[in-house]
């Protein structure tokens, strides 16, 4: 969720909470006062009917003018009690249905005889217009949420509408580009501490990248001249003679390190590219005919440890990826099942359901999948493996958000690169 709408998502509950409490509270405190209003009206007319009731003849409840359907004054027990005000529910005489009353209770005496004075007045009237105050004020109120809601969000927009555009420009910038971020000045302080900040590492990162970028360059190439220097010079000196049994041995060992030294060094430098994203090209490759291609390549070694090699390819896979990599994905796969795998083993290579997978025999139990992936982790003792080919198919899936998974179902091992979804 956005923090625009989360904002607005927390001002309609509050609201609406706000909403929900301060209704019934102006209805009771609106009941009371209305109610109040009608006691001090009975007050009133009691007391303007007392005194003239306590001057009438000998039976005031008698055919009395003053006296109506609201007014009723009966002969009572004598009472010392103070008056009583209530709100009760009597059926109306001419409607013949219940109504609210609030009644007002009293004693008085009248040429020495005691009656009770009871005066009511209906609150039918007075409900219904609280009721229609409750209604309106509902209506007020909404329409002044919904309005202070609208304003809040175009307001909000306009507010936050510097951090979107910084936001934008970071979606599009490339760290290789050769310009700088520029995020401009949007007027608040706040947006721009933070465009100064996301400048500043922007450019800290692109310097960062320049450098390993030369570094991997200059590596890449200082390193293979005096390699391919050493390894000749091996080579020559294999060829001279005489030369004994013990120091071919001793050219054979350095020249089999110098090799290594290649593989390792090509492999760092390959591993520091795809970090840098130096790949940017892509293409649309059938991962069928890649995979094909290389199992030629590698036809050969499977042959010398009588490998028995089947594939099952169920649909034609294609991935829009830069090349190399996805050859380097594969090859490392196909290689690895072809080196940790046993002599007379079993490969099965797979596409199917967008997932490339390759099954090998080897070792009878699973591998460490807590290291597996890791740069220089080895599940063999074989001299040839570098520890790195794992690793690079693991950088290489993050970077085109491939899944890749291990598992291990006796006798093989098996790795699943899903490509498509």
């Amino acid at each position: 969720m956005k923090l625009l709408n989360k904002t607005v998502q927390y001002y309609f509950l509050l609201s609406v909470i706000l909403l929900l409490v301060a209704v019934p509270v102006f209805y009771f405190v609106l009941k009371r006062i209305v109610i109040a209003n009608v006691d001090a009206r009975l007050i009133a007319t009691k007391t303007q009917l007392v005194p003239r009731l306590q001057v009438m003849d000998e039976y005031p409840e008698d055919d009395n003018p003053l006296l109506n359907n609201d007014i009723t004054l009966e002969r009572a027990a004598p009472h010392t009690g103070r008056d009583s005000l209530y709100t009760s529910d009597v059926v109306d005489s001419t409607s013949r249905r219940r109504v609210t009353y609030r009644l007002l209770t009293s004693h008085l005496v009248i040429n020495q005889e005691t009656y009770r004075l009871q005066i009511k007045s209906s609150l039918a009237n007075h409900e219904a217009l609280i009721t229609s105050i409750i209604i309106l004020q509902v209506l007020l109120l909404s329409l002044l949420l919904a309005g202070l809601l609208l304003i809040n969000r175009s307001l909000a927009r306009q507010v936050w509408k510097p951090f979107y555009n910084t936001l934008r420009k970071l979606r599009a910038y490339k760290v290789d580009d050769a310009a700088p971020l520029l995020l401009g000045k949007p007027g608040v302080s706040e947006f721009e501490e933070l465009n100064t900040a996301v400048e500043q590492l922007a450019e800290r990162s692109r310097k960062a990248y320049v450098s390993q970028k030369e570094f991997a360059e200059n590596a890449s190439h200082e390193m293979r001249t005096p390699l391919a220097i050493f390894q000749g010079k091996l080579e020559l000196l294999m060829q001279t003679t005489p030369l004994t049994e013990e120091q071919a041995a001793l050219i054979t060992d350095m020249a089999t390190a110098s090799q290594r030294m290649g593989r390792l060094n090509k492999g760092l430098i390959l591993l520091t590219r795809i970090q840098n994203g130096q790949f940017p090209e892509t293409e649309d490759i059938s991962v069928q005919k890649m995979a094909i291609h290389l199992l030629e390549q590698y036809r050969a070694q499977a042959e010398q440890k009588q490998l028995g090699m089947e594939t099952d390819w169920q649909e034609d896979l294609v991935v829009n990826a830069n090349p190399v990599l996805i050859e380097v994905l594969l090859s490392n796969l196909l290689a690895n099942a072809i080196r940790h795998n046993l002599n007379g083993g079993n490969i099965l290579v797979k596409i199917a359901n967008g997932t490339f997978t390759v099954q090998n025999t080897g070792q009878l139990y699973a591998l460490n999948t807590a290291r597996l992936f890791q740069r220089f982790a080895k599940s063999s003792a074989d001299a040839e493996s570098m520890g790195l080919g794992l690793e690079i198919v693991k950088k290489v899936c993050d970077l085109y958000k491939y899944e890749i998974t291990y598992v291990y179902e006796h006798p093989m091992h098996v790795f699943s690169v899903k490509m498509k979804g």
